[in-house]
């Protein structure tokens, strides 16, 4: 279009100037098409190196990756403390590997990638359970990647407004929770396994935020996840066998769940207690135990607003005996009240 226009000018200045434009052209295409062909081939390539499935992956950096061995006498503080002295504590990776017996504190990180180098790499409380056995303060997109990490007073504190991001982690046999998401935190939870643990699996108190998928939490001693006044979404988590409820929002929380299973819990399967509210589809309660009666999924009490199904909300006194999809969600104020009559 631009030649034939400049073509209706006879003067050879504006013919010299379309031959270069279209010349112009012709090189910016090639030299188009040869990086995007040169940038497919390295994302193909990039594709076959694996890589931490995390939200700060992309920001690792080779040349800020570091190296701790604790079979040859490595430590995760001890590489923590270095980076904090040299002012290094923004986009840093450490890979870990061997048996490491620490209570590791990762405080005032910015994109810090903590990344397992080996299977079987685990980080092992040397508190007597008085201290966390990885603690994430005043920390921003920290990555937790594929450890087994046992007992401590916690297996994973997210505090002090921290951003954490735990993925492919065992954590278990702690004193107290599994994970606790505290002080305005907010952590992202995928495929873990969080078994086993003296308390609840999963504990989102204090206007904290937690997103589970894909996460497993069972045979806890206490509730398998618990909100206190909290929020938490759950995809595709599976909560089964904890020694109270399965899943529980109170004083003021708010959860949603979708493609849950809570099954095999010796409460209920999910409490929605002291003006909680919930949102839940396509999730999977049964099995549970209510009062000794097996069976039993869902009890709601002292409730704001509750959603089912992507029904209307009903305030406690509206709410049907039974939802269609679970067993037993029951109104507890009008469970007690036929108990008394």
């Amino acid at each position: 279009m631009f030649a034939n226009e400049y073509s209706t000018c006879n003067s050879p200045a504006s013919v010299r100037f379309t031959r270069l434009a279209t010349w112009a052209g012709v090189v910016l295409l090639f030299l188009h098409l040869t990086s995007t062909v040169a940038f497919s081939q390295r994302v193909d390539k990039a594709s076959d190196v694996p890589r931490p499935p995390n939200h700060a992956a992309k920001h690792i950096d080779p040349s800020s990756t570091f190296k701790v061995d604790c079979n040859k006498n490595g430590s995760i503080n001890a590489e923590l403390a270095m980076l904090t002295n040299t002012s290094m504590t923004r986009g840093v990776t450490i890979l870990v590997s061997g048996t490491c017996n620490e209570n590791v504190l990762i405080q005032g990180f910015d994109r810090l990638n903590l990344v397992t180098a080996s299977l079987g790499t685990s980080i092992n409380d040397q508190s007597q359970g008085t201290k966390a056995t990885v603690d994430i303060e005043d920390s921003q997109n920290v990555t937790v990647h594929g450890f087994t990490i046992n007992g401590g007073a916690f297996g994973v504190v997210c505090g002090s407004t921290s951003l954490c991001y735990l993925s492919g982690n065992t954590i278990q046999s702690s004193v107290s929770n599994g994970v606790l998401v505290s002080a305005a935190s907010n952590a992202v939870l995928v495929g873990n396994i969080i078994q086993n643990n003296g308390g609840a699996g999963l504990v989102v108190n204090l206007n904290s935020s937690a997103n589970s998928n894909y996460d497993t939490f069972q045979s806890n001693v206490d509730d398998g996840i618990r909100a206190n006044q909290g929020h938490l979404f759950a995809g595709a988590s599976t909560v089964q066998n904890n020694g109270g409820d399965g899943i529980v929002a109170i004083y003021h929380s708010d959860i949603r769940l979708g493609g849950c299973t809570i099954s095999g819990n010796l409460n209920t399967g999910i409490a929605v207690l002291r003006g909680s509210e919930a949102g839940i589809s396509g999730t999977t309660v049964t099995g549970n135990a209510l009062d000794g009666s097996p069976g039993s999924g869902s009890v709601v009490r002292e409730l704001q607003r509750k959603q089912y199904h992507r029904q209307p909300q009903w305030h406690r006194r509206q709410l049907p005996a039974t939802v269609p999809g679970y067993t037993g969600c029951v109104d507890e104020y009008r469970r007690r009240q036929n108990q008394l009559h």
